[in-house]
């Protein structure tokens, strides 16, 4: 008769190791940021969940947002298409230098959070490593060896959705996520 122990064991270091082996599945969960969904949340929900920010008229189709994180970090902008529906988000490391002080205060958001995450259990944020990404999310779309890769979205009946991780000195520096414009 086998020990339950022994056999807990060799199950837990399968899943381990299994768990550790990147797929090449696309992702299967909602592009989304800040409580901010890709294709589904209007300017009016973004608003209400980030407040007014900083609005831009040549963002997408009908504008959009720019916000900063509370220490200056990191910026989320949001471009809206048909119905102001938002069809980009984009968080980036660091603030643009174009912005002027009176804009870098109004775009200045207590719940802007860039550490919140995304991916897969909300696993990767700014500053995670390609290997992190790789363990995660899988291999990329195009070549791993590219600074920018793209990632569809597998489990959607509509438009195909996707996100581009930007690395700089392979780290995360910028994450788009988008649906086409419809």
């Amino acid at each position: 008769m086998k020990k339950p122990g022994i056999a807990l064991g060799v199950l837990l270091m399968a899943t381990a190791v299994s768990a550790r082996q990147p797929t090449s599945q696309p992702v299967c969960w909602p592009l989304h940021f800040g409580g901010v969904t890709v294709g589904v949340n209007q300017d009016r929900h973004v608003r209400r969940l980030l407040g007014p920010g900083l609005f831009r008229r040549n963002a997408g189709d009908a504008g959009g947002r720019l916000f900063i994180d509370r220490r200056g970090t990191a910026t989320l902008e949001t471009a809206n298409y048909t119905d102001r529906v938002v069809g980009e988000l984009t968080i980036s490391a660091g603030v643009a230098a174009r912005l002027t002080a009176s804009q870098r205060r109004q775009a200045t958001s207590q719940f802007f959070d860039p550490m919140e995450g995304f991916g897969n259990y909300h696993a990767l944020h700014l500053g995670s490593t390609r290997e992190q990404v790789l363990m995660n999310l899988g291999p990329p779309e195009g070549p791993a060896q590219s600074n920018d890769w793209r990632y569809s979205r597998g489990c959607t009946c509509e438009l195909p959705e996707f996100f581009t991780i930007s690395f700089k000195n392979d780290r995360i520096a910028k994450v788009v996520f988008a649906a086409p414009a419809g």
